[in-house]
């Protein structure tokens, strides 16, 4: 048996990160999914196994606090581990790292595990009777939950676009990491000059698929805090909630 909790290390190239020189939230949002993937690749529980007997795993909340961003041509390592087993939802989570094994920041995230065919949750102790081996009781993650996101009531839209086909993954809906990025670009470059996103929570509803117009509304939840809601028609697909907090950094290359 593989050890329970599992580390695996990514590379800040320069072309990956934003006008400040760090890396960006849906960047870490990739290196924290592509953990979660090698992890349940190697133990058996993966996308190959699962989609050998019709079965996928879909997001359903991700919650990531960041400390400190990496900065480029830096190395981190994203540590996870299965915290716990549920009959329909399994919780992950993620410490990030960086060279000098300091925290940067941790992640929590919540998985169903559904039918490719009808879309419907399944039983996932019986879709995966060897995961709840890999539950790791000795060790626990600071997120020690994802709080409700409400519905926007009177907010008014801030952006829409069409699903297109870089939105859409491998299970044929939209990428999870798409919504978050969607979600940051409400935002202009002034803010994330002067300001870092501390906490972002997201709770995936619905899927969105190819063709779909969406449409984001956002709403202040208090000085540094916005909720944004991604709607189809009447519909939400997902709710977000963002905290910011001032940064010191500065911009790198050109744009100071």
């Amino acid at each position: 048996m593989l050890p329970k909790t599992a580390s695996f290390s990514f590379g800040l190239e320069s072309y990956l990160c934003d006008f400040t020189g760090r890396a960006t939230l849906p960047l870490i949002g990739n290196f924290i999914l592509q953990a979660a993937t090698n992890h349940a690749q190697k133990r058996g529980f993966g996308f190959d196994s699962m989609s050998a007997c019709g079965r996928a795993w879909v997001l359903s909340r991700l919650s990531i606090e960041i400390n400190e961003y990496p900065e480029h041509n830096s190395l981190i390592r994203v540590e996870t581990w299965v915290e716990a087993v549920a009959n329909y939802f399994t919780r992950r989570c993620f410490r990030i790292i960086n060279s000098e094994d300091i925290s940067l920041g941790h992640a929590l995230s919540i998985w169903a595990a559904i039918d490719i065919n009808t879309r419907q949750p399944v039983d996932i102790p019986t879709a995966c009777p060897g995961l709840a081996d890999y539950v790791e009781t000795d060790r626990t993650c600071p997120i020690g939950g994802i709080s409700r996101i409400p519905p926007l009531r009177e907010a008014a839209p801030a952006d829409a676009y069409v699903v297109r086909y870089s939105d859409i993954d491998i299970n044929r809906h939209m990428n999870s990491i798409k919504y978050i990025e969607h979600v940051v670009n409400l935002f202009d470059m002034e803010m994330f000059r002067n300001s870092q996103i501390r906490k972002f929570d997201i709770t995936y509803l619905a899927e969105g698929m190819f063709g779909d117009r969406l449409e984001l509304f956002m709403q202040a939840a208090g000085a540094s805090e916005y909720l944004v809601d991604t709607r189809k028609g009447s519909d939400s697909l997902c709710r977000s909630r963002i905290i910011w907090q001032e940064s010191s950094r500065q911009a790198a290359g050109g744009i100071s």
